[in-house]
């Protein structure tokens, strides 16, 4: 016995739209998984020092944060193409900016987003704790 699905004439136009830009966008992307959430994470892994964090997207201001160290600043979110979170750190006279979750960029490693905030710089971890070369980042000094 074979069941159909039975969908109303009304909304067939509208199904095949919403087909479409589904099958467009996955296309376009083939190694998103749409709807999938993802984590950043910033780890404060400074020496001695408190480190200030102030993330925020278009829509969402995470506030400013104190993170001890070894503590992290952590959150969830499920990601569209143009979702953007960028973060300011300040520790004494040193400051950075710098994309934590680029989705347009396409080029974050893992699911699961780790930067370490060292007395070097920021460096950004896969899944596996392996650094990614090509994110580090330096200090700014002031």
């Amino acid at each position: 016995m074979s069941r159909q699905l039975l969908i109303p004439s009304k909304l067939r136009p509208a199904m095949v739209v919403v087909a479409a830009a589904l099958m467009i966008a996955a296309a376009a992307r083939p190694t998103v998984q749409m709807f999938q959430p993802r984590s950043v994470s910033v780890v404060n892994m400074l020496s001695d020092r408190k480190l200030i964090v102030h993330c925020r997207s278009k829509d969402d201001d995470l506030g400013a944060h104190v993170v001890e160290v070894g503590s992290e600043l952590r959150w969830v979110f499920v990601p569209l193409d143009a979702t953007l979170f960028w973060c300011k750190l300040a520790v004494e006279d040193r400051r950075r900016s710098f994309d934590a979750y680029d989705g347009l960029k396409g080029d974050i490693c893992c699911r699961d987003i780790h930067w370490m905030v060292r007395d070097d710089g920021l460096h950004l971890m896969d899944s596996d704790g392996v650094e990614v070369e090509s994110h580090r980042r330096q200090w700014h000094h002031l």
